[in-house]
Parts: C-alpha cells; structure tokens; sequence
C-alpha cells in the first residue's frame, strides 16, 4: 500500500480527522460520542482562531482517495506547540505510517522554531505511547481520570527539540 502524507487545513480535511476518530477511538477503546464531539470542537476552536498558521499544520496519510490517519500541530505558546490528533487506521497501522507522520511534526515543529513540543494521551494506546518515546518524548505526568465514559491513565509528554 502506497500512503502519501499530504498537508490539508481545508474544512474537509477537519471533518475527516474528526471522522477517523470517531471510527477509531469511539469503537476501538469504547470512548462515549463525546470524545467525537470534543474533537471537533478543539479543531472548530483552532479554525476559528486562524489554525492552521504558518507554525501549525494538518497533515493526512492517504491511500488515494481514502484517508488512512491524521496528526496535527498548533502553537500553545511562541516557544511550546502541541501535536495532536494521531490517529490511523488499522490497516495503516504497522506500516510505518505514523511514524512519518510523527517525523512530519517534528519537522514542521523545527522549522517553525519550537524549543518544546507535548502531546497528551491515554495509556491504552500502547503502540502510540512506544512511538512518542521512540522519538525522545517522555513522561511529564500522569493522571488517574474519568473520561468519555470510562477510566483511564492521562498522560501528558513533552519533548524538547
């Protein structure tokens, strides 16, 4: 399978993130329709403030037409930005596609003159989790919590560049 990653901050490409994480996360780790929900908030939110700016990005791995996963970057700070929205499905998975895309903002992440990046995320996605250290990121904190209906360690990693 041949998987391109292309960047895309169209409305579109929003709704297909937003999309592969209702698919992905909602069935797979049994997450309410909120967790959907709030995802397309957080991105509505971003939009609405001129995301994706010269600092930020979405980027999409396709398959031709079809839309395999997603990642993003935006700015929390001149000196923080955040990678979001990881996320692939399973025939994507073990090709070696999130890690280009992982690779893909941390590129961006450089050029745009980030000192720190972090992310957040539970410790179920145990692959995902293997990835974001692989590249150096570590643990900052974790966190006992209750979110979209079932329980789950928060984490959050950060990585200095």
């Amino acid at each position: 399978m041949e998987v391109e990653i292309q960047p895309d901050g169209s409305r579109e490409a929003v709704n297909e993130v937003v999309r592969l994480h209702r698919e992905v996360y909602e069935s797979e780790y049994e997450l309410e329709p909120s967790f959907g929900d709030g995802v397309a908030t957080r991105l509505s939110e971003l939009r609405r403030h001129g995301w994706p700016g010269p600092r930020d990005g979405l980027w999409l791995a396709r398959s031709g037409a079809r839309t395999l996963g997603s990642i993003t970057l935006n700015e929390e700070t001149r000196a923080l930005g955040q990678l979001g929205h990881l996320v692939l499905l399973a025939e994507a998975r073990g090709t070696g596609t999130g890690r280009r895309l992982v690779h893909t903002v941390l590129e961006a992440a450089r050029a745009g003159g980030y000192e720190r990046l972090q992310l957040f995320t539970f410790s179920d996605l145990r692959a995902a989790g293997a990835l974001y250290r692989s590249v150096g990121f570590q643990v900052t904190s974790t966190e006992d919590v209750v979110r979209w209906g079932r329980r789950m360690q928060w984490q959050r990693y950060e990585l200095a560049l």
